[in-house]
């Protein structure tokens, strides 16, 4: 709905550079380094035997903390923004080095951003409380506090784009307000649950037990959680100053990518670190390499087909989705070299993801935080040196040399902490994978070629290509996987059918 109404446009992008100043810091303080922090220690407290009490007595410190910190926050960004609106306020009607749609842009982007800026504490503490409800095995509130979101933001285009058809520049205020609306509406949720399981909000005076221990966890964490928000900050913000389509392609593109990452890569890695770490504490050689050798063949198995197909086939995927109202058949033809991009490095954040859970097994958190630091620095000196002759273009070709280099950081790294790693059967797994999908993408090609010579390059053509060819390239690639003998097949096609229910 926001790409059809709002396409991509000024408005487009100044509302997504906006929303990702408080989207960095929930990361960081809510759904984050804080949360995983937090709930271990929590846990703790549960099972003490000191009763709910006790228990909310260390929920009620960290709200404390967490609110003070999120508000102080959000007053100096705040303030910052609206010197910003002020400095570019003054440099629209002016000659200069700047174009005006970018002095625009960054004059709405700085506005919208004062407005969104109280959703930071609503969504950080709003996290927190949700953390609180899964300890004690309440999972629905939590589970449905994006739903509310997306009900304030979807309310706001309706009422905004479809009933007043505003304009672009006029709808993402009220966008703007969904969102807060939507933010309001998930802390209140959670207030409520939490209120019925017994707790009350108060100020706690004096030392609660439980401190210190969340401290210790929640530094480590934040470095490492901090390095990769930085990052996509710092690639949002220079999309953001390089031309008035960057950020809006570049978020479309990422958001395809993030489903197979979600769906798979993380499934994946959260199923399988707790059974690398019993292994690391139990000190089981060969229980590790087939737990890591299963983690990784199964990632690299279901993770390829989906890249394959967001490379070959991703304008048609583009089209269907993104294509309606203000998103134009141009702004399809933007976005898809940058997904073919950022497609192919995929597999390469899939492949980073286990392992960096490998090391956090081994109890390891420092080494995977100094290769993200690395990856940081390559993406953004690549970004500045490609930018200019690729524009967005540069920007994902960075995100994929960073992720190239990232993946075999993680890779040496764990093979040099844990040589009896190289013992797992990947390479096999590798070649077979490699074969099934050169099989797949020829497939995949060669049939949506014929339909769009058959329909053109046409909305019909995109929903056939969408709904036939991509389960029959499916097919040929699982079939290539049987007749080639991949070790783990069978549990390929019974997770991948357990994964696609779930969704």
């Amino acid at each position: 709905m926001t790409a059809a109404f709002l396409g991509v446009s000024l408005a487009s992008n100044a509302f997504l550079f906006a929303f990702a100043i408080p989207n960095l810091f929930r990361r960081l303080f809510g759904e984050g380094a804080l949360t995983s922090a937090f709930i271990p220690v929590l846990s703790d407290r549960l099972q003490s035997g000191e009763g709910d009490a006790a228990a909310y007595r260390f929920v009620n410190q960290v709200l404390l903390r967490l609110v003070v910190v999120t508000v102080g926050l959000a007053i100096v960004l705040g303030l910052l923004f609206f010197a910003a609106s002020v400095y570019f306020s003054h440099r629209l009607g002016e000659d200069g080095n700047w174009s005006q749609p970018m002095a625009e842009q960054w004059f709405l982007g700085s506005l919208l951003s004062v407005l969104l800026i109280p959703y930071m504490p609503i969504i950080c503490v709003t996290a927190i409380l949700g953390a609180v409800l899964n300890t004690r095995n309440r999972f629905a509130v939590p589970a449905l506090s994006n739903v509310l979101l997306n009900v304030g933001m979807i309310s706001a285009l309706i009422l905004g784009g479809l009933t007043m058809k505003l304009p672009a520049e006029q709808l993402v205020w009220w966008l703007s307000i969904g969102v807060l609306v939507g933010g309001c509406l998930q802390l209140l949720s959670a207030l409520v649950a939490l209120w019925f399981e017994g707790w009350r909000p108060r100020i706690e005076r004096g030392p609660v037990e439980g401190m210190d221990a969340l401290m210790r966890l929640f530094i480590p964490s934040l470095w490492g959680a901090a390095i990769l928000q930085v990052n996509i900050l710092v690639s949002r913000l220079l999309a953001f100053g390089l031309n008035e389509t960057a950020t809006t392609t570049l978020n479309y593109a990422h958001r395809l990518i993030e489903l197979p990452l979600g769906m798979f890569a993380v499934a994946i890695a959260t199923v399988i670190f707790p059974q690398m770490s019993l292994m690391v504490s139990s000190d089981d050689r060969e229980g590790l390499i087939d737990s890591y050798g299963h983690g990784m063949r199964l990632t690299i198995a279901l993770i390829a087909p989906a890249a394959v197909g967001l490379i070959v086939l991703n304008e048609p995927i583009i089209q269907l989705l993104f294509q309606w109202g203000r998103f134009t058949s141009e702004d399809v033809a933007l976005t898809g070299p940058l997904l073919l991009i950022l497609a192919m490095a995929t597999p390469m954040y899939a492949i980073i993801t286990l392992n960096t859970r490998a090391f956090h097994a081994m109890k390891d958190t420092r080494t995977p935080v100094l290769y993200a630091g690395v990856a940081f620095l390559v993406n953004l000196v690549a970004s500045l040196a490609l930018m200019g002759p690729f524009q967005a273009r540069g920007l994902a070709l960075a995100g994929l040399l960073s992720a190239v280099i990232h993946a075999a950081l993680v890779v040496r790294g764990l093979a040099k902490a844990r040589p009896e790693l190289s013992k797992a059967n990947i390479g096999r797994a590798l070649r077979i994978v490699l074969v099934s999908s050169v099989g797949m993408a020829l497939v995949a090609f060669f049939a949506s070629e014929g339909i769009e010579a058959l329909f053109g390059t046409t909305k019909q053509a995109s929903l056939i290509i969408c709904v036939g060819v991509i389960p029959l390239a499916a097919a040929v690639y699982f079939a290539l996987l049987f007749a080639l003998k991949f070790e783990d097949r069978h549990e390929v096609v019974s997770l991948t059918k357990r994964l696609i229910g779930k969704t």
